[in-house]
């Protein structure tokens, strides 16, 4: 999350207490404090049961966070996981607040990666207010660490040194030193600050830095080749005595900045007149949330349930304006067709007047002209789909000159669209062969032919052989579909038999001659007419 949610709360819990930070649009501002215990833990829960279920933000400032250097080897996913998940049993007993912060790879060997590992070694001090959140069911964001999120002052104050001292007084928990070694943290602690005026305030924060100066040098964290830039964060009189105690040296450089002027300078929009630095974290905490805090899966659940109730809002309100846009547009556009279905009518009656007018002087007919327009509608369709047998029998004619021994007996002549089509009903019992419809022609033009041989002298196969040149002859004409020979002199069929009569020859007659039987046959051409002609 980026930016500052008009609804979002900021919890600051510390040892003895908490403070409770409620937003107001952009802005945040110090709303209760609860003390640690039983009675604070009730108030707090009383305090939930009353208030909207906004999302809150838990910020930590404990002394019982722990801070350890270590490496690991260069993995993602589950395999990270499950080698974090050993380092944080072994290091940090009894807690499942652990976090990990990458901070580089070694320049040699495997390059394992460098991590911080931090852990709330004591989480009963956090337990009780996130137990109380969970039972209210709060949306929780996350558990967040002051240190770790101090790091996003650096760059607003411009601390590039390499050895980086940042110093913050919190009102619920003392005095946080913080240091960071190029940009990246490397250890944090938190000592118990006096009630301001009761005390020396340059001279106690001066005498806490020393300490942490020699643990430091114990350590061997600073950098020899820079000195330690200490930021101290402070306002009005405070500031003022920082002033004259703090003083630049080859070992250390002081940089003291007024927590008003940095409030201004981060953009926000509280301005931060007070020593302490609890709303200058609170409000950085919603503006620029880290990207790692401690909280638990099942901790953070109703926040992941109140984001998806947002996306599903988002989605609605975007799918209804959507809706109301497209509805907007066909309504424009319902009113330009009736628009023009007005302008139409209004044509349309213009010119029914103007033929009405037209027609008054025309001398009267005994049909009406829709009628007249009918018919020659009608006789232009007929004149184009006519057909005629004369195509069909000058083809037929002309075979049959150069056979003149078949003499016709009958024509048959019909127009359909199938050519297996059989209107006369033929004779034959047998099934015909299936002729092969073309997607070329619109429609067949079929002559039956039943003819006889002249002068047949009994030679069926002289017969069959002429009938089957006959047929041959036909089909070689382009337009011909196809020919079919239905009925031969001689019934050629495997299921057929043969019979005949032996006699004398007959007064007047030669041999082989059978008078009293005719070589008839039928013979069936179809033709193809093309969808451009109408020809049969």
């Amino acid at each position: 999350m980026n930016t500052l949610q008009g609804d979002a709360r900021v919890l600051l819990i510390a040892a003895d207490s908490a403070l409770l930070f409620l937003g107001e649009g952009r802005d945040l501002r110090y709303a209760y404090e609860f003390t640690a215990g039983e009675s604070g833990w009730a108030a707090f829960a009383r305090y939930l049961e009353s208030a909207p279920t906004s999302p809150v933000y838990v910020l930590v400032d404990v002394v019982e966070e722990e801070y350890r250097q270590d490496t690991m080897p260069h993995v993602r996913g589950a395999d990270r996981g499950a080698v974090l998940s050993r380092k944080f049993a072994r290091l940090f007993r009894g807690t499942p607040y652990c976090l990990a912060l990458n901070q580089g790879r070694e320049r040699e060997g495997r390059r394992d990666d460098r991590v911080l590992l931090s852990a709330l070694t004591k989480p009963e001090a956090i337990a009780p207010w996130i137990t109380e959140l969970v039972n209210h069911r709060i949306p929780l964001v996350g558990i967040y660490s002051l240190p770790v999120l101090s790091a996003g002052l650096l760059s607003k104050v411009n601390a590039q040194a390499s050895n980086v001292l940042f110093i913050s007084v919190q009102q619920i928990s003392g005095l946080r030193q913080t240091f960071y070694r190029d940009g990246q943290l490397k250890i944090s602690r938190l000592a118990q600050m006096p009630r301001l005026g009761s005390v020396p305030y340059a001279t106690y924060v001066l005498s806490e830095l020393a300490k942490l100066r020699r643990y430091l040098n114990s350590l061997g964290l600073v950098s020899r080749e820079s000195p330690l830039a200490i930021y101290i964060l402070s306002h009005g009189t405070l500031l003022e005595e920082l002033e004259r105690h703090c003083q630049n040296s080859d070992g250390e450089q002081y940089f003291l900045i007024d927590n008003a002027e940095l409030a201004q300078r981060l953009g926000l929009p509280a301005s931060v007149a007070s020593p302490y630095s609890d709303t200058i974290f609170a409000q950085l905490l919603v503006s620029a949330t880290p990207a790692v805090h401690y909280a638990q899966r099942h901790e953070t659940r109703f926040f992941r349930l109140h984001r998806a109730k947002l996306g599903l809002l988002a989605a609605s309100l975007l799918l209804l304006f959507g809706s109301a846009g497209w509805s907007a547009l066909r309504f424009i556009e319902a009113v330009g067709l009736k628009q023009q279905a007005l302008e139409a009518a209004q044509k349309s009656e213009f010119y029914r007047e103007r033929f009405a007018m037209a027609r008054r002087g025309l001398p009267p007919t005994a049909v009406e002209a829709a009628a007249i327009n009918t018919a020659v509608t009608v006789a232009t369709v007929l004149e184009g789909a006519k057909a005629s047998p004369v195509p069909s029998w000058q083809l037929l004619g002309a075979a049959l000159v150069s056979v003149p021994q078949v003499t016709v007996d009958k024509l048959s002549w019909y127009r359909v669209f199938d050519p297996n089509q059989d209107p006369a009903r033929a004779q034959d019992t047998e099934a015909s062969p299936q002729i092969e419809r073309s997607a070329q022609y619109a429609y067949y033009a079929i002559t039956d032919l039943e003819a006889h041989l002249a002068n047949f002298d009994g030679d069926y196969r002289a017969a069959i052989a002429t009938i089957d040149a006959l047929a041959a002859h036909l089909r070689a004409a382009p337009q011909v579909h196809a020919v079919e020979v239905r009925r031969y002199p001689l019934d050629l069929r495997p299921a057929a038999s043969v019979a005949g009569t032996a006699s004398a020859k007959p007064p007047g007659t030669s041999a082989g001659t059978s008078a009293g039987t005719p070589a008839a046959f039928t013979l069936r051409v179809v033709l193809g007419v093309a969808h451009a002609r109408q020809a049969g």
